[in-house]
């Protein structure tokens, strides 16, 4: 079994979706589209991050796939 590469930190809450659209909609509206950018960046750069991670450590002991080989 692998472990979450990305550890919360306990210095910050977890917010859901909805909460960081509220928060991002009390902004003014010449900072809402860069908030947008740095949010989904950063989301999008979690996922590359994790995929890394499970395609380097997920699979090293799954039997049920064949080693294939040229």
């Amino acid at each position: 079994m692998t472990t979450n590469p990305l550890p919360k930190n306990g210095l910050f809450a977890t917010l859901g979706m909805e909460a960081v659209a509220e928060l991002i909609q009390s902004l003014p509206k010449k900072h809402q589209q860069t908030a947008y950018l740095i949010y989904f960046g950063t989301v999008n750069h979690c996922a590359v991050h994790i995929d890394k991670h499970l395609e380097l450590h997920a699979h090293k002991d799954a039997t049920e796939y064949p080693v294939v080989t040229d």
